[in-house]
């Protein structure tokens, strides 16, 4: 026979011998349950849990035998864990998910159309824009202040050149990687303000397209139509 054949059978025996406890004059649990699992291959059952049972899951009992309720057995400490990460994983999900309808909420709030999300990209650039231009104008100047140096230094190939000169063209290449640092920071800004708006924009499509409704800007009415100024302009 099938060892969880056995097992199902010893526990119908026990159940069974459970039942006729009454007529054989033994006193019911105090609490008016019993306590039965498997351990091992074999039934253990008390009136209260027993302590072979600690490592398995039990089974609490009524009176008649049927089972009021199942007590599932203590975690490992692996299993515990895995249950915290599990946990650790939904809260972390949440938090993300209600950190993006924040996102989204503001990008409503504050942007009415595609339009002006350009707008504020064509705005926030200007900062950016203006220094790369100023750095190109002053980067020309040097170029022609290096023009000047190398044209003086024609008269001194046969020579050593002058200190003065020597600082001169020290100070000029210093400038000149100065102004290059300058430029590619600001095309490095430049890059991260499209990449922020391109994405604003590609999920500020996304939520119209979801059904989503951008804030509503009232628009300015027709001076024509306030009564204030009506009768001044037919004048």
């Amino acid at each position: 026979m099938a060892p969880d054949l056995r097992t199902a059978l010893r526990l119908a025996r026990w159940t069974l011998a459970l039942l006729a406890l009454p007529a054989s004059g033994q006193a019911p649990a105090p609490n008016g349950f019993m306590y039965t699992c498997i351990a091992n291959g074999k039934v253990y059952t008390a009136d209260r849990p027993p302590a072979e049972c600690a490592n398995v899951d039990m089974r609490e009992l009524n009176r008649d035998g049927s089972v009021r309720r199942i007590i599932p057995r203590p975690l490992t400490v692996e299993e515990q864990r895995a249950r915290a990460l599990e946990a650790k994983k939904k809260v972390e999900d949440e938090e993300r998910q209600l950190a993006q309808r924040r996102r989204d909420r503001s990008l409503l709030e504050a942007y009415a159309s595609e339009d002006e999300i350009e707008a504020a990209r064509k705005k926030s650039l200007e900062g950016a824009e203006q220094i790369i231009k100023r750095s190109q104008e002053r980067s020309l100047s040097l170029a022609q202040d290096r023009r000047r140096l190398d044209d003086e230094s024609e008269f001194y190939k046969k020579r050593e050149q002058p200190d003065s000169l020597k600082r001169a063209f020290a100070l000029n290449e210093q400038a000149v990687a100065a102004e290059k640092k300058i430029v590619a920071e600001a095309r490095s800004e430049v890059d991260r303000i499209n990449e922020r708006f391109d994405a604003e924009k590609r999920r500020f499509r996304e939520l119209v397209a979801q059904g989503a409704r951008p804030v509503q800007r009232n628009p300015e009415p027709d001076i024509l139509l306030d009564p204030r100024f009506k009768d001044s302009a037919r004048q």
